[in-house]
């Protein structure tokens, strides 16, 4: 009783719920209309004055005409008070929806947490999904601060990303409570990325840790999670970490219940980092990973072998008699789960497929796979050479803005010894502009000069480079700019198509968008990336295989077969892959996946 008595003070009625003063105002109209019609002597007369203030005009008596013009005036209060708290409420609702304070009560979404500069590059992505499902994804950005979410709202390109339906929403990211309101247990997917807050890497490891270790601490989550991976729909849920290996390793502890990895771990800089480096060997390897990271180009699919149109049982075949029988995509391995473990065989010449087993395809249309039995006949292989992993290269490296990592695994031990000889790094920005410096870049003779500076610095030296001539030939060429800035990467291209450009970030955001639909491929990409394994090798026409012997797609792939090398795709002269590819006009080099040391 004390509460609703309350609510008629000042106090707890600017205090209470929308419904609630409403419920009030309304309470205080009808007392008014029943107790005004006992003075007017008339009900609807009474009615009518409250809420018809011309109804005045037929009044006839005293008694109405006195207590009439009170009835009309607190009708005109009331409803003022109405409009009142009406417009109150809906300046609330729009101040909750800029600063995303609102629940989320839909399903099927992926919900985002935190912000980095890879988030809208993510969002790219996942655009291109979705208008290749044919069906708008709905999407939850969760941010701890309302002026993250202002000024994501701000420079949000609502035509950027036509496919998605993104909601914006902010909250305490460290209580439980705010998952729940953001539909948590309806979502498709948790994506938690690194926080761009300016911190150490220790310390954004940290907080997500946090996040993590409170997501899992709730056993009702948990076993949600744990029920939907038994039931084969798993929730996919990524955790974005820095290459520190303890984070991961703790990650990977709360994660994983009764050998159920619940959650992909992904440390992109080690991937990234690994692609990178082997990028300033050759811009081309940097290349296929940019194509086959995004799902607007050639996509690894795990395919059932079950499910091929118009092939026989191909249980008990050999993996070469496999590879030489598909076309509209190159076959790079098998799969298989045993005990809830992903098992990926990348280039099994001498493995068989087995019950269970399902086929690695590369291709960049799925439907376009065909499966067609071919007859073995010897092929003369001996003047095919396999590539030797170990490059010989003159590489220069100026600046240290990205680590150059483990780039000794892919240049031999005197390539090495150069290139540590030739890696600049001073002490003042000023340094990289003077005369001398780039006269000793200019007369030298690298082959790849990597630009390896931050943007705004990277970006006026390749500018320089650009535009200098050496004997006829375009200096540019050999260039390759590191850059983080998808502008800044726009602005070189645009400038000089000779120079290549490294994307660091948006090659990270490909990848964490890559892992949120199949967090398998962390594995698949981790091995191709490093230097152990399969990983992607290329032969150059003329020096590894006569330009002679390129004749067709299926003569190629035969020949390549049998040296343990799977035909990916060729290379042109301006460094573009096309994969699968039946014509060689122009080709320069040949792109493979092989196995092991060559």
């Amino acid at each position: 009783m004390r509460k609703i008595t309350r609510v008629f003070t000042l106090d707890g009625f600017a205090l209470s719920s929308v419904w609630v003063q409403l419920t009030a105002i309304f309470l205080v109209s009808a007392v008014s209309i029943f107790g005004m019609s006992l003075l007017i002597g008339d009900l609807p007369m009474s009615y009518r004055l409250f809420a018809d203030p011309s109804s005045y005009a037929y009044l006839e008596s005293r008694n109405e005409l006195i207590f009439g013009i009170f009835q009309v005036l607190l009708g005109l209060v009331l409803f003022s008070f109405i409009i009142s708290v009406l417009s109150a409420a809906l300046i609330g609702l729009i101040e909750k929806i800029k600063s995303g304070t609102l629940s989320f009560n839909k399903k099927g979404h992926i919900l985002f947490v935190n912000y980095n500069i890879k988030l809208p590059m993510i969002l790219d992505e996942f655009d291109i999904k979705s208008y290749q499902d044919k069906k708008k994804q709905k999407v939850v950005l969760l941010f701890q601060n309302s002026a993250t979410v202002a000024d994501f709202r701000t420079e949000m390109d609502t035509g950027r990303w036509p496919n998605l339906e993104i909601y914006l929403r902010k909250g305490d990211l460290l209580s439980f409570q705010t998952y729940q309101r953001q539909g948590i247990f309806k979502a498709l997917g948790l994506v938690i990325l690194s926080p761009d807050d300016g911190t150490a890497n220790f310390d954004r490891d940290n907080f997500n840790l946090k996040l993590l270790t409170l997501l899992v601490n709730n056993k009702k989550f948990f076993g949600y999670l744990y029920d939907r991976h038994l039931a084969n729909q798993p929730v996919k849920c990524l955790l974005e970490l820095s290459e520190n290996k303890e984070s991961r390793q703790i990650a990977k502890m709360l994660t994983t219940y009764e050998d159920a990895n619940l959650f992909a771990i992904t440390t992109p800089n080690d991937v990234i980092g690994s692609v990178m480096s082997r990028a300033m060997v050759d811009i081309s390897y940097y290349n296929i990973f940019f194509e086959t990271l995004s799902f607007a180009g050639p996509r690894i699919h795990f395919v059932d072998p079950m499910k091929i149109k118009k092939a026989n049982n191909l249980v008990g075949k050999t993996f070469k008699d496999l590879l030489l029988s598909f076309s509209g995509g190159s076959l790079i391995g098998f799969s298989s789960a045993k005990e809830g473990k992903l098992n990926i065989q990348l280039s099994p010449f001498e493995k068989v497929l087995a019950a269970g087993d399902w086929l690695i395809i590369l291709t960049d249309n799925i439907k376009a796979i065909k499966c067609a039995p071919t007859s073995n006949s010897p092929i003369d292989a001996k003047d095919v050479l396999a590539p030797n992993e170990l490059n010989t290269k003159n590489i220069a490296v100026v600046g240290d803005a990205w680590p150059i990592g483990n780039i000794g695994d892919f240049i031999d031990r005197k390539s090495l010894e150069n290139l540590n000889k030739s890696h600049f790094v001073f002490g003042t920005d000023e340094a990289y502009f003077t005369s001398d410096f780039q006269q000793s870049l200019i007369h030298s003779k690298y082959e790849n000069i990597v630009i390896n500076l931050r943007d705004d610095l990277g970006f006026r030296l390749s500018l320089i480079m650009a535009n200098i001539k050496k004997e006829e030939i375009d200096f540019g060429s050999k260039i390759i700019t590191m850059v983080e800035n998808p502008v800044t990467d726009q602005l070189i291209r645009e400038h000089s198509s000779q120079i290549s450009t490294v994307l660091s970030h948006q090659l990270a955001a490909r990848y964490i968008a890559q892992l949120a639909f199949q967090k398998n491929l962390e594995g698949l990409f981790t091995e191709l990336a490093f230097a152990e394994g399969s990983e992607f090798n290329i032969l150059e026409v003329g020096i590894h295989i006569p330009k002679d012997l390129l004749r067709s797609a299926k003569e190629l792939q035969a020949l390549l077969a049998s040296k343990n090398l799977i035909y990916i795709g060729v290379i042109d002269k301006d460094k573009n892959i096309k994969l699968s590819a039946v014509d060689f006009k122009g080709v320069n080099q040949i792109l493979v996946l092989s196995r092991g040391d060559l």
